[in-house]
């Protein structure tokens, strides 16, 4: 049994982001999917209700994603992750594509496959949450048509961003953990035309990193 444990929500970026180093360093990691409206577990760990939170060797737990991609990269003194390259225009389209991405995936995630949403006050807790970032759940997902039209139009000038399918730059980054984190959700959108580079760079950090995608849940 690994004695790192992580404990993450399935539809949160910032969780993806701290599981993509465990398989890429080949560290075994325990993952527990908490629910929802669990505030009792993380608030005795860290103090506050927020995932991931990473429960260390020493039993120990460090929350922040970031902080815990730094901690297992290094933890064998040969990262392989460069530091960002801070690219302005990167950051310009993750600020423009993440309104639309909340809008699709908020309703969808509630009645998707992941965990965190398998009992009614989850989904309540949730729901009553994000209406305050997005309104209306049902009006969202009756927008869908136009949003999917607008966030496929993002993921084409995406497209002429990344460096290669394998990486947004010419080395692995930072960037990478930031940028597969916001894309694996986007996989749940059904009729969503996911251009052929972007899609290849997807399905690349989803196999090297050990983290499913949902095409097959679909909705």
């Amino acid at each position: 049994m690994s004695n790192m444990h992580l404990y993450i929500y399935d539809h949160c970026p910032y969780c993806v982001m701290a599981r993509m180093p465990f398989a890429m360093k080949n560290v075994p990691v325990e993952i527990t999917v908490l629910l929802n409206d669990d505030e009792a577990t993380p608030i005795s760990m860290i103090g506050a209700k927020a995932c991931p939170i990473l429960k260390k060797p020493n039993g120990r737990f460090m929350p922040e994603s970031m902080d815990i991609v730094s901690y297992i990269d290094q933890l064998d003194g040969n990262p392989i992750f460069s530091p960002s390259a801070n690219r302005a225009d990167i950051s310009a389209w993750l600020k423009d594509v993440n309104p639309l991405i909340k809008q699709l995936l908020y309703p969808r995630w509630i009645t998707s496959p992941v965990k965190e949403f398998q009992t009614q006050a989850a989904v309540d807790y949730f729901v009553n949450k994000k209406t305050k970032e997005i309104g209306s759940f049902s009006d969202a997902l009756a927008s869908s048509k136009q949003l999917i039209k607008e966030l496929e139009s993002q993921l084409e000038r995406l497209t002429s961003l990344l460096h290669s399918e394998t990486g947004v730059n010419e080395q692995l980054s930072i960037d990478d953990i930031t940028l597969f984190g916001r894309l694996r959700g986007i996989t749940l959108i059904k009729g969503l035309t996911i251009p052929v580079k972007i899609r290849a760079y997807i399905d690349y950090f989803s196999t090297a990193c050990s983290i499913p995608l949902f095409y097959d849940a679909a909705q």
